[in-house]
């Protein structure tokens, strides 16, 4: 009989419990956090709505703030995953700059509860001790975009934009704008800016 890494191994009934808890618990905090925000939501409401006890939630997770981040960090990669699959869609690489740059603005308005925790969140003291785990996503981002752009950089179909610079126009330009409309500094409703934006940041990707 062949000895299998425990990789190939099929889940325990314990592990996979497990893991069916911890999925319980992060989507109960989602569904609280997003419409009561994280300090608005205490430990029990999300054990009750999770069906946990307190022990099996810190068994998961040891702390508040550590669940907070798992919700963050599933939202985040939401974000994300919107942005990047517009960006990659379309054939020409201006049109695909200008579909990221809407659905960066779609999910603020199609999950405003979502993009308002994420803002609040990433300017929030506790989600600090994060702050290698977060450098980490942003990193795998922008890698994916600096990937995408290489070949089109390459063939002039795109400026020879840094990385940082490429990211902060593409994506942190429409979060920076939903971060003010969300305090009320913004001149224009957030949906007048989302029909602006993509032109103006498409225009800053056309080359010369």
């Amino acid at each position: 009989m062949h000895n299998h890494p425990n990789y190939c191994r099929p889940l325990g009934v314990k592990q996979s419990r497990s893991i069916d808890t911890r999925n319980r618990i992060v989507a109960a905090a989602q569904d609280l956090f997003l419409a009561k925000g994280f300090d608005g939501t205490s430990v029990a409401e999300v054990c009750r709505a999770a069906g946990v006890s307190n022990g099996a939630l810190f068994h998961q997770f040891p702390t508040k703030e550590a669940l907070g981040f798992a919700v963050y960090s599933h939202v985040r990669r939401d974000f994300w995953n919107r942005v990047m699959a517009a960006m990659m869609a379309p054939e020409d690489p201006l049109d695909g700059i200008e579909a990221a740059v809407r659905a960066a603005f779609a999910f603020q308005l199609e999950e405003p509860g979502a993009a308002a925790f994420m803002f609040d969140a990433s300017g929030s003291k506790w989600i600090e001790q994060f702050a290698q785990q977060s450098q980490d996503v942003h990193d795998i981002v922008s890698g994916r975009g600096q990937a995408w752009a290489a070949p089109h950089i390459a063939a002039g179909r795109l400026p020879p934009v840094p990385p940082d610079v490429f990211v902060a126009l593409a994506s942190g330009a429409p979060q920076w704008i939903g971060r003010m409309s969300r305090i009320g500094m913004n001149a224009h409703p957030l949906e007048v800016i989302a029909e602006q934006m993509p032109y103006y940041v498409r225009r800053a990707f056309t080359p010369e």
